[in-house]
């Protein structure tokens, strides 16, 4: 950069930056240190996942996810470096959010030590505006749930940021660069494909530049591009032991999955579509300042707009074009990234078959705030070489601490509703929240004998409304309160080879069942009743049965008497089902909102429906 560029960037500046930016992710944590929060379905099973960290089912691959029939995402560092905080703080729900909390703090951490390399205090400041504004927009509530396709979102813009220093010739960079792209990779599948494009041009450019440099500045940039390489081949070791070691390994299924979807590809004109909305740069400064959290809650406030999304892009274009006039080297690079991240990001997201659900795409909000950094940064830039008093304002120690105060009063902003922030899935975890209790009283005192007695339990679930939630989370639950607790082999994936039990293994069986499944179950021999839920009113229970007979009365009259008795037991599954008509698919969609009861039982461990 030349003279004139240069910012005022004293030694307290990152330290200060870095305290500002995860305080709210630290309120946001405490605040949830008396909720008992009860994890269900993925999350009850990254717990498994995270507590078996270091032991004989150590996992070698992700959670499972829409990748074939028993593939799983790609791998398990997530995982792993959850497992040291969680375990330090005692290994409970609250230390797991606590290790997600820290998880994400660390990501921020890493973005504002990559650009404070850049040696200008005002970038990093702005990066740590645009972090908070992505805080912001994701919600301090889903920044405390290790839910997958929320745990890489913001060591994408840690990528994105390592990406553009590498670029701008910071080699060194390619190493923090290759840890977030694979711990986004390897945590939710949609980033493998964002990450491996971005990567690989920013590895060109970086071999590129080792290429032409001097002598002395060649080898350093080979050494540094060998040791990205092999760092890079460390942290996927566990998914290529899986590979070898399965038949077939999971990394072939996602490829199989990917390269022949089950359904059609949305193609690129709906992918540029929904890339560009999430370019709004005013949904990331101004609306999600007035509604925190609906990048991901979507229905709790103003969605993205086309319209200003592509306002943006044109403003964006507007600043190239000024920064290849300027020859700025910096800015040519920050725009580089920007320009390789969007084209990646509609090739990635053109190939999302099926409904392309907004957590699928969650990561192309940080493309838009790096778009917003480079259309600000340009302009500051021009503003000082076009009016030479209106530069003061944009250079050194001014616009930094102008934008201190900013940030100042973003953080203060999230300070404020991080006592708010709850759980995404509040109805499920209250479920099991007064499910757990009575549980754990019958196997202790009542009905079955307690681990310390010998008992060894084969838990399974039978759920008509909530995807086996629930008893996914009870598992959890109960094996952290130090249950002897296995699974049916049809949840292998699931839960991973070595919590699975053969019934003849179990001293008794632990049943889970809602809605119908909940009134088989009372009347099977040898099954006792030990913990139910319905918060639902005597009104709910009778409008309830109402809707019922409605809906099967109706599905009658359509000729389609063989989904009758999916209404009690498997109620989301038929609601999903676009062959029925509307007044249908509304009268189911009413069971749902009103809810249905969930049931314990202990049974003998042979006993089936």
């Amino acid at each position: 950069m030349t003279t004139e560029d240069v910012a005022w960037a004293p030694r307290w500046l990152l330290p200060a930056a870095v305290v500002v930016v995860i305080a709210p992710l630290v309120a946001a944590v405490l605040a949830q240190r008396n909720a008992a929060w009860h994890p269900v379905f993925d999350l009850a099973m990254t717990e498994m996942r995270v507590r078996d960290v270091g032991g004989p089912g150590t996992p070698l691959i992700g959670l499972q996810g829409r990748i074939g029939p028993t593939g799983s995402h790609p791998g398990p560092l997530s995982f792993y470096l959850l497992a040291p905080v969680y375990r330090l703080l005692g290994s409970s729900s609250f230390a797991l959010q606590a290790a997600t909390g820290a998880f994400h703090g660390a990501a921020l951490v890493t973005a504002l030590a990559v650009v404070a390399r850049r040696r200008d205090g005002r970038l990093v400041v702005a990066v740590a505006i645009l972090l908070l504004l992505l805080v912001q927009g994701y919600g301090l509530g889903a920044l405390t749930e290790p839910w997958n396709p929320h745990l890489p979102v913001l060591w994408f813009m840690a990528f994105l940021v390592a990406a553009w220093a590498v670029v701008d010739g910071d080699l060194p960079m390619l190493l923090p660069a290759v840890l977030a792209a694979s711990l986004c990779a390897q945590t939710h599948v949609p980033y493998l494909a964002v990450t491996l494009g971005i990567g690989v041009a920013v590895a060109a450019a970086a071999g590129v530049r080792a290429r032409t440099s001097p002598a002395n500045g060649r080898a350093a940039g080979w050494r540094w591009l060998v040791g990205a390489a092999g760092v890079g081949v460390v942290l996927w070791v566990p998914p290529l032991i899986d590979e070898v070691s399965e038949d077939p390994g999971n990394l072939s299924q996602i490829v199989d999955e990917l390269g022949s979807p089950s359904d059609e590809p949305i193609g690129l004109r709906t992918a540029a579509r929904l890339v560009v909305e999430r370019f709004d740069a005013w949904q990331l400064v101004v609306v999600e300042t007035a509604h925190p959290g609906t990048f991901i809650r979507i229905l709790d406030g103003p969605g993205p707009s086309l319209a200003r999304g592509q306002a943006s892009v044109v403003l964006w274009l507007a600043s190239v074009g000024a920064a290849l006039g300027l020859r700025h080297r910096r800015l040519l690079a920050l725009h580089a990234v920007v320009a390789i991240a969007s084209v990646v990001a509609v090739l990635a997201i053109s190939r999302i078959y099926g409904v392309p659900w907004t957590y699928l795409m969650l990561w192309a909000f940080g493309i838009g705030a790096l778009m917003l950094l480079s259309v600000a940064a340009t302009a500051a830039v021009v503003l000082g070489r076009i009016a030479p008093a209106a530069g003061d304002l944009v250079r050194g120690r001014n616009l930094t601490l102008g934008g201190l105060g900013a940030l100042a009063l973003l953080c203060a902003r999230l300070l404020v509703v991080a006592p708010d922030a709850t759980t995404e899935t509040p109805e499920q975890t209250g479920r099991l929240a007064r499910l757990v209790p009575p549980t754990v009283a019958a196997l202790e005192d009542e009905v079955g004998a307690a681990s310390d007695d010998g008992g060894r339990y084969l838990l399974t679930w039978a759920d008509a409304a909530y995807g086996g939630s629930e008893g996914i989370g009870m598992v959890n639950e109960l094996i952290r309160r130090g249950y002897d607790v296995g699974v049916e082999e049809r949840a292998r994936v699931l839960f991973g080879p070595h919590h699975v039990r053969p019934p003849a293994e179990a001293t008794a069986r632990i049943v889970v069942a809602s809605g119908g499944w909940a009134d088989r179950w009372a009347n099977e021999p040898g099954a006792v009743q030990v913990a139910l839920d319905d918060t639902r009113t005597d009104t709910e229970r009778a409008e309830y049965e109402h809707v019922r007979r409605a809906a099967t009365d109706r599905l009658r009259e359509l000729g389609r008497e063989d989904l009758v008795d999916r209404v009690d037991t498997d109620l989301f599954g038929l609601a999903l089902n676009e062959g029925l008509s509307t007044d249908v698919t509304r009268l189911l969609g009413r069971l749902l909102d009103i809810g249905l009861p969930v049931a314990v039982f202990v049974a003998p461990p042979e006993a089936a429906l």
